[in-house]
């Protein structure tokens, strides 16, 4: 009995891994799956984890400081005293302690301007992290479709090499009832050999993209790994009625990059206010208590610890004001070098906005462009598969070559492969266009970014 069990065990293990290697990955789940194990992001979340620590700790410094200290002594050996002036041997204990405290009551709100400051790097971060998300995304989404493209393709030549051998073995047929020539038939299977051929370089093809989209999503690449081919892309639906401007004006709203350029220029100007700040005076505040203890070693006159520690009290209070008159013109320095750096932010907002445009107007023109060509590519499958049709009935009455007949073929065949590409191309476009709108990317949720 416990044989069985542990028969039926070991069989469930390998079954169990069968049915995962099996398993087909979607485009969602490879996002997702390269999202979570890419290093880059991780250390980006390292990143901001070590910003909001500084953001946290500046919150914290406008708090007072509390310490406390204390110490002690043993001196021993030769000493002078100064009522005899003679030379006694004695051992002499002493400790001490204090406890001081102070807070800044006025720098320039250079404390407040610093808050702002590590708040706004800490959210750029963020910004940071979330465009670097989507980067992966759209990478690993190309070399999807990559994928897809180079295994349709190999279905189309495939498709194309079953057809040639049935025209061999028609040609044979022909050949025996002396309807055709032999030549034809090594015409065909020269023409078979060479779509052979063809099929080994698209498969050499596949394996290369589905390598690169392995190593896109951080995966080994001796893993056992296959996609979901069943969709070859989202179904066409034209191009909506809006524009480059109007998509740029929702993407505003949320494009992580944008987002960061203004936290940055943000951050810049709480800056040049921290820089002017050490210009003002500052003001503190501090107090303090101390005492000690002292014993001489075989005096028995030694008044007692406690009552030591309360009669050697002090105490203190104190009020620091200090003003900047002359520092070498060191801080008009600083000043001038934040507004050059806020400028620098400036232009750099600016610019993040500018090529934010222009990617969309061109991603938007190339959607165009894809949806135009896609109508055409059907209309031209049709005809293709129709001239091909016709083509092979030329062949069997003998009315065209077999050369005339691979060329329908192969203009088919390419007809297909063009209408798969646009195809592909036209969703990587299309989902692009969607994310600028505001849609999530697939594997990834704008909700669960923010």
């Amino acid at each position: 009995m416990t044989k069985t069990l542990y028969l039926i065990l070991i069989l469930s293990l390998f079954q169990g891994k069968f049915i995962h290697a099996q398993e087909k990955w979607t485009l969602e789940r490879c996002i997702e799956y390269a999202v979570a194990n890419n290093l880059d992001v991780r250390d980006r979340e390292l990143q901001s984890e070590m910003n909001e620590e500084y953001f946290k700790q500046s919150k914290r410094n406008l708090l007072p400081y509390v310490s406390l200290s204390g110490g002690g002594s043993n001196s021993f050996g030769k000493s002078l005293d100064y009522d005899t002036y003679e030379y006694t041997n004695t051992s002499r204990i002493y400790s001490s302690f204090n406890l001081s405290t102070g807070v800044d009551i006025f720098r320039g709100f250079i404390r407040q301007n610093t808050i702002s400051l590590r708040k706004m790097n800490h959210l750029a971060g963020i910004e940071d992290e979330k465009m670097q998300k989507y980067n992966i995304a759209f990478s690993v989404m190309e070399a999807y479709y990559n994928t897809v493209y180079f295994k349709g393709l190999m279905e189309i030549v495939a498709e194309q090499i079953e057809l040639s051998r049935l025209n061999v073995e028609q040609a044979k047929r022909h050949i025996a009832l002396g309807l055709k020539a032999k030549s034809d038939l090594l015409e065909m299977e020269s023409a078979l050999a060479k779509e052979e051929v063809v099929y080994i370089q698209t498969e050499n093809s596949y394996k290369g993209a589905l390598l690169d989209l392995k190593q896109t999503m951080n995966i080994t690449p001796d893993e056992d790994f296959d996609i979901e081919y069943t969709s070859t892309g989202d179904e066409l639906s034209g191009v909506d009625s809006t524009t480059p401007s109007a998509i740029f004006n929702k993407a505003l709203d949320f494009y992580p990059t944008v987002k960061a350029g203004e936290l940055r220029k943000e951050a810049a100007q709480k800056e040049l206010a921290i820089a002017k700040g050490y210009l003002w005076p500052s003001l503190s505040l501090s107090g303090g208590y101390s005492s000690y203890f002292s014993k001489i070693k075989g005096n028995t006159n030694t008044e007692t610890f406690s009552n030591q520690i309360k009669n050697n009290a002090s105490q203190s209070i104190s009020l620091s004001l200090s003003v900047p008159i002359f520092e070498k013109l060191a801080y008009r320095s600083d000043i001038k070098r934040a507004q050059l750096n806020y400028l620098q932010a400036e232009t750099q907002a600016e610019k993040t906005s500018q090529q934010l445009f222009n990617e969309i107007t061109q991603n938007y023109q190339d959607l165009e462009s894809y949806n135009a060509e896609y109508t055409q590519l059907e209309k031209q499958v049709d005809f293709a598969q129709i001239a091909y049709e016709v083509s092979e009935k030329k062949m069997e009455q003998g009315l065209i070559s077999v050369i005339e007949l691979y060329s329908s073929k192969n203009t088919l065949a390419q007809a297909k492969s063009d209408l798969l590409r646009t195809k592909l191309q036209y969703t990587i476009k299309k989902k692009t266009i969607d994310f600028y709108l505001g849609e999530p990317l697939p594997g990834i949720s704008l909700i669960n970014l923010n």
